[in-house]
């Protein structure tokens, strides 16, 4: 008996757990999904056909065939895709939990024994043992489980599936922390067999970290879900992914009864004994020449505690579900079949004892002590209150014991902790931090040269002080973070600047043919030296000239889509705290629109001058600036040069410079009182007036200053008595220049 079925192949995506997942969380996306492989892959269509029809070919052979009683062995490599947070799970949880996997798929998990009785003669065995490889696609012995830091554990979804193993060899699964925007709310999904064939460094199974527990028994069952999807298998309601709506879906197996789906209800007699879509249910089979073979009764009540449900009450597997999940497992489709065979299974280390391996040493930077404004504290003054942390994060093993060794002057230069260590550092620069991680099968060591910055508290300067970048030597105390070691990064550049031939780059164009990463939630920062600014009584800025462009991928349907960013942060305690003074995002960062190459200045209009004003609060004895950047999608390179203080905003000054017979007028529109800025010539006789839009002279003033010096001449807003436009005449011996003003 068999019935024949259509494929449609979408991502599905399920949520497993009623106790994490609520009622106003959307499941899945699957109808996105799909819609965005089709609209990439228009061929799937036919080629979900051709799969589907080969499917029930081999279906109507098992069906003639004696019962299969195989035992497939299948190897799997657990990817943890984390930032050092709780989504870094712990081995012992991984093997746990991969053990339980496979006693859901031999039919041995305890709770088929709550089945209630009109599905005990249906449940299924998938017959398949999930074992985690112990050797990886190189032939290195292995634990079947790898770890990688990424920023993307907080907004994954396919592009942080890194380091995909061979999905012909292995079925991956990765752990993360929280999905992105367009599957936020989601808890895993996982990919069929026909999508794997068009883009097989996706295929495998992504779930977040919170529904691994196996003690849970409303998120133990994820994996296997998930797993039955890798298989071939739908919802029983279909794959509209709107569960609890209507009746009429499919999953195209008989045995498990027509149903709306629930979403989610937990083990209500409502859920339980729902007979709203199976009433009189009954299935009619053919034989090969179109003659009546049989007509099978089967239940009226929907198959709730179905694992491919969302009722939160998950047991069982139909047998249904268990032959078209082998039937799949033993096709060719993704390569499948390939992973059971005795060769696979020897190249993996599938069948092999686990290995006892030595620990993979590893460390995280924490937040400062006490707590430090940042999530880590990466950057502190040599002598500050606050003292840097370093926790131990090695894993692979059962750690036995640890060895620390700190450079610069520490004040715990050794420590045998196997949690945190404490320290402050005597010597200014760059530390080096080594951590030895020991167990009974060994030891293993790390070294970190750029681990965390102690700056030094030498002022280099204040009002006056400026920096060109002109040499590398010039970033010696500037120093340069790029904590996911990627490509978006700050660095020294020659090739570009103002002046001369060098300057600041940070690096946000994307030069990767991107399958796994994206830009998006990296950030990367530089830090001056200490400023000593407490003298400074008048306006203060700190200047710069920025130039930057994004790309062809910032333009979707004619909009300007621009997600790069830099802020401009201050600290007058060392580094302990940061407090945001400004920042530049979009088109106002990337200002010279949209290149499809990597962007390089050619000529100086392409800079653009950028000013902030340092508050009185912040102008300290040691004050210390830091520019973050974030890196979007969509960005091209961005350009810093000519920092420095001044007494007015940057392109005030140089406009003066470069035109000595003209005047600036800033802020302008004004809400308050405003500044000029002008040369004087060779008396230093200068004479200002303002006028109204009638011509009346509401306010004048006439001095003798420096002869030829740059001057700044503050106006209070009582010169403008009211809203509106004024004319500002300013007259530098004996000659007129007028410029508008706009007071509101």
């Amino acid at each position: 008996m068999f019935n024949k079925f259509t494929l449609v192949v979408a991502a599905m995506l399920c949520i497993a757990g009623i106790s994490h997942a609520q009622s106003e969380l959307q499941p899945c996306s699957a109808d996105e999904h799909y819609r965005k492989l089709l609209a990439k892959y228009p061929q799937l269509v036919g080629y979900e056909k051709t799969f589907e029809e080969q499917l029930g070919k081999r279906m109507a052979e098992r069906t003639t065939a004696a019962a299969d009683t195989t035992i497939y062995d299948v190897p799997i490599v657990i990817h943890v895709i984390h930032d050092y947070g709780a989504e870094n799970l712990s081995d012992t949880i991984l093997y746990d939990a991969a053990q339980y996997w496979t006693t859901v798929y031999l039919k041995e998990n305890a709770d088929t024994a709550d089945v209630i009785p009109t599905f005990v003669p249906y449940v299924g065995k998938p017959g398949m043992r999930l074992h985690l490889a112990t050797k990886d696609p190189n032939g290195n012995p292995t634990k079947g489980i790898v770890r990688f830091q990424s920023y993307l554990t907080a907004a994954a979804d396919d592009e942080a599936k890194f380091g995909p193993w061979p999905q012909n060899k292995y079925v991956n699964i990765w752990f993360i922390g929280t999905f992105g925007a367009e599957d936020l709310g989601v808890a895993a999904y996982a990919y069929f067999p026909s999508s794997a064939v068009f883009e097989p460094f996706y295929d495998g199974i992504i779930c977040l970290s919170s529904y691994v527990s196996v003690s849970d028994p409303s998120v133990a069952k994820t994996i296997p879900h998930e797993m039955g999807h890798v298989m071939n298998l739908y919802h029983p309601w279909g794959n509209t992914n709107n569960p609890g709506v209507a009746c009429g879906g499919t999953d195209h197996v008989d045995d498990t009864p027509p149903t709306k789906g629930h979403n989610p209800s937990g083990c209500t007699p409502a859920a339980l004994y729902d007979t709203a879509c199976a009433s009189g249910y009954m299935v009619t089979y053919m034989d090969s020449h179109g003659v009546l073979d049989s007509v099978v009764n089967y239940p009226d009540t929907a198959n709730s505690q179905n694992i491919m449900d969302y009722t939160y009450c998950s047991k069982m597997f139909t047998k249904g579900q268990a032959a078209r999940m082998r039937t799949a497992l033993t096709g060719t489709t993704a390569g499948r079949n390939n992973l059971y065979t005795p060769a696979n299974l020897a190249a993996t280390g599938a069948l092999a004892p686990m290995p006892d391996l030595p620990p993979v040493a590893d460390f995280i930077v924490n937040r400062g002590v006490p707590a430090t404004s940042d999530l880590r504290a990466y950057f502190l003054t040599f002598n500050n209150a606050t003292s840097f942390g370093f926790r131990n994060a090695s894993w692979n093993d059962t750690i036995t014991g640890v060895s620390w060794a700190f450079s610069n002057g520490a004040t715990n230069p050794t420590s045998t902790s196997m949690g945190t260590v404490s320290n402050k550092f005597s010597v200014p620069g760059w530390v080096t931090v080594s951590l030895t991680a020991t167990s009974n099968a060994g030891n293993n060591t790390i070294v970190n040269t750029q681990t965390v910055y102690v700056a030094d508290t030498t002022t280099v300067g204040g009002m006056g002080y400026s920096q060109n970048f002109s040499n590398a030597s010039d970033l010696s105390n500037w120093p340069m973070f790029n904590f996911y070691n990627n490509q978006f990064k700050w660095q020294f550049y020659t090739g570009a600047g103002i002046g001369d031939n060098s300057c600041l780059r940070y690096r946000s164009f994307d030069s990767s043919d991107r399958i796994t990463g994206n830009a998006v939630g990296d950030h990367d920062d530089i830090y001056t030296p200490a400023f000593n600014l407490s003298t400074s009584t008048d306006d203060l800025y700190l200047n710069f000239f920025t130039t930057a462009a994004y790309t062809n991928h910032g333009i979707a349907g004619g909009t300007t889509l621009v997600n790069d960013s830099m802020e401009v942060d201050v600290s007058v305690n060392g580094g302990a705290n940061w407090y945001r003074l400004g920042g530049y995002g979009g088109t106002r960062l990337d200002n010279n629109g949209n290149y499809g190459v990597e962007f390089v200045p050619n000529s100086a209009t392409t800079w653009v001058p950028r000013a902030i004003n340092v508050p009185a609060t912040y102008r300290a004895a040691q004050t210390f600036f830091r520019f973050r950047y974030h890196p979007g999608n969509t960005g091209n390179d961005m350009y810093l040069d000519n920092f420095y203080f001044d007494g007015f905003p940057a392109g005030i000054k140089e406009a003066i410079t470069a035109s000595p017979s003209s005047f600036n007028i800033y802020p302008n529109p004004s809400s308050s009182g405003f500044t000029l800025v002008f040369k004087t010539g060779n008396t230093g006789s200068v004479a200002y007036s303002i006028k109204d839009i009638t011509g009346k002279l509401v306010y004048e003033n006439s001095k003798v200053l420096a002869s030829n010096s740059i001057q700044h001449e503050q106006i209070s807003r009582s010169a403008t008595p009211a809203a509106g436009m004024y004319f500002v005449t300013l007259t530098v011996d004996g000659v007129n220049m007028t410029q508008k003003l706009v007071i509101y």
